[in-house]
């Protein structure tokens, strides 16, 4: 018995050493280029933990924050799966950034990370794996919308990807999964299964993540597997709200929403015990047509509870999450009211969802506003908040940066989602990406990225150049800012929104835009418009410091130079402006920077308070 276990220890220890196989960590450092501070990110390969090789491995959001927390900081991890990560469109159009500029803005003291770890086709067993290294980077609070994918998510009950229905077996799986040796193994089979299917994936013929994860397609209501999936959600969320309380992390949950009107079940189970699901559906589609909402909300919600095909949470595990959240006193967010109270006849459907339960982008702000709301109610960051600093919801819903060029990203998505199994063929007269054929420019552009022919960051700068040139400013500018609110940890983009904000004159909010940047990482960019726009703002004393910065960074640029002249001058420094005009006598004695520096000095008296202009 000691050589096999002496032998799989020398084994995992020479794993160790080679550091075999990938880092599997759920955050990994941030490379160091890009921050002034050091940051960790979500580990983009982080679900290899749960998906073979040879699978399509989903990826969290690109997400960053602080190593270290700051003093005044607040830290929300969001958990849960591809609704969490508002699939299946652009980083801008998660809920989660709409939420933590939200609370940026009703407290400008505090520093604001919410980071969202939400990952398609995950499930609680994930989230449960995810608690410990989530507590590790000091938590303030926790958001959790999850329950969806139970079934046919990674380890779940009806799921292509599974190791059984028991759940110590599939902890235990989880736990050793983490040893090298593990890893090493499942490995060679997995290599193996390839080899025996010719080398190909044996899903390879479904062309989406949701085809491949169905095992059982026909799990009844009530039914052991059904049974066996509502009570390892139950003991896996009661779990993960014990630890977080062990460790005195508040935790918000949310209720789960779908499409209960405009999607009809996928499967109908003859059990002979309930009714089949289309049946249900007929119904409540009769009942609506004859005004009796309520009666036919219910019905909806039955049909689809119903449905074989499980995709969509049943309404059996809303209320487990409202029995696990009492039993360990952590607040529901009320997801439902808040969608039918924006439903038709109080019914959620197409009017807020994509497809059977993703929420369009209507959707998606309206879940960043419910758990807004439960935060506040709950008093956390701080008991009281301060009514004066808090936006209306209807401000985010028309200012945040979701342009045409996203929605048509994500319709195309959908598109190649409902290609496939299990949705039904499609007739000659529906899109497909098959017979897909741009309308416009942006769905011309959507494509592109979608195919990977073009970046998405460069498609929003090819839709603004477009704008601009159609004489709709306006325009060009949300698809900056929708690139800056995809990516707000990435400077370049901050420094490209406000280079077209200064072509366009619009100095005050450059300035803000290149200042946010300056948090992430010094440039030399920044602050030598800084610099000088506040010279455009009669600001010399405040332009003085960042303008002295650039020429750090770029110690032979005229209008820099000129521009700290001219502070020196109108500031009764009248050696500094010298010393500027002997620089550009030196550098450019040409330019009109050095004419006019010369003329002023020449007076020897402030002049009006000018500055240079962008495109000087």
């Amino acid at each position: 018995m000691l050589i096999p276990v002496l032998f799989f220890v020398a084994l995992e220890l020479s794993l160790r050493a080679f550091d075999y196989g990938a880092d599997l960590r759920l955050f990994i450092p941030a490379e160091e280029t890009f921050f002034n501070d050091p940051y960790l990110r979500i580990n983009a390969h982080v679900a290899k933990r749960y998906f073979p090789q040879g699978y399509y491995t989903p990826s969290p959001p690109e997400e960053y924050f602080k190593a270290t927390k700051p003093d005044n900081g607040y830290r929300i991890f969001v958990m849960g799966g591809s609704t969490a990560a508002s699939w299946p469109y652009p980083r801008n159009v998660l809920f989660s950034r709409v939420l933590a500029q939200r609370l940026s803005d009703a407290f400008p003291d505090k520093y604001i990370e919410v980071v969202n770890t939400g990952i398609a086709a995950v499930n609680s067993f994930t989230l449960l794996d995810f608690v410990d290294e989530i507590l590790a980077q000091q938590p303030d609070a926790i958001l959790v919308y999850s329950g969806h994918n139970e079934f046919y998510g990674a380890l779940g009950a009806g799921s292509t990807q599974t190791v059984g229905q028991a759940r110590w077996m599939i902890k235990t799986y989880l736990t050793l999964s983490k040893l090298k040796t593990v890893q090493w193994i499942r490995s060679l089979v997995d290599s193996g299964k390839r080899w025996l299917s010719s080398g190909t994936d044996e899903l390879s013929g479904h062309a989406t993540l949701m085809s491949q994860m169905v095992g059982d397609n026909s799990i009844a209501y009530g039914s052991e597997t059904y049974e066996n999936a509502r009570k390892n959600y139950e003991a896996n969320l009661s779990e993960i709200l014990a630890k977080f309380n062990a460790a005195d992390v508040p935790v918000i949950v949310s209720e789960l929403v779908s499409n209960l009107r405009d999607h009809a079940p996928f499967i109908s189970v003859d059990d002979g015990v309930h009714l089949p699901a289309d049946l249900v559906y007929e119904w409540a589609g009769m009942m609506e047509q004859e005004g009796m909402y309520g009666m036919a909300r219910e019905a909806y919600a039955w049909a689809k509870d119903l449905d074989g095909l499980r995709f969509r949470a049943s309404e059996d595990f809303n209320q487990s999450i409202h029995k696990v959240a009492a039993q360990h006193d952590v607040p529901v967010v009320p997801m439902k009211r808040y969608f039918e109270a924006e439903a038709r006849h109080g019914i959620v459907g197409e009017e807020l969802m994509l497809e059977h339960l993703h929420p369009n982008v209507e959707g998606y702000l309206l879940m960043s506003e419910a758990f807004f709301d439960t935060i506040k109610a709950t008093g956390l960051i701080q008991p009281h908040w301060d009514s004066d600093r808090l936006e209306s919801k209807i401000f985010y819903r028309n200012s945040w940066p979701i342009t045409p060029l996203d929605r048509a990203l994500g319709e195309l998505r959908m598109i190649n989602l409902t290609d496939h199994y299990p949705y039904p063929s499609k007739g000659p007269e529906e899109r497909t990406i098959a017979n897909y054929n741009p309308r416009n420019i942006v769905e011309e552009l959507a494509l592109a990225v979608f195919k990977n022919q073009m970046p998405y960051v460069q498609a929003h700068v090819k839709l603004a150049e477009h704008y601009e040139s159609q004489g709709e400013p306006k325009l060009a500018l949300r698809e900056y800012l929708a690139v800056m609110s995809a990516a707000p940890y990435f400077v370049d983009f901050y420094l490209m929104t406000a280079d077209y904000l200064l072509k366009q004159e619009q100095f005050e909010r450059a300035l803000s835009i290149l200042q946010s940047s300056l948090a992430l990482k010094e440039t030399g960019y920044a602050h030598k418009w800084i610099g000088q726009i506040l010279v455009i703002m009669q600001r010399p004393a405040a332009a003085r410091q960042h303008l002295e910065t650039a020429l750090v960074y770029f110690p032979e640029d005229v209008q820099t130079i000129y521009n700290l002249g001219f502070v020196d001058l109108v500031s009764g420094r009248l050696e500094g402006a010298r010393v500027s005009m002997n620089l550009l006598e030196n550098l450019a004695p040409d330019s009109p920077q050095l004419n006019s520096l010369k003329q002023l000095l020449a007076e020897q008296k402030n002049p009006p308070p000018a500055g240079a202009r962008p495109g000087e």
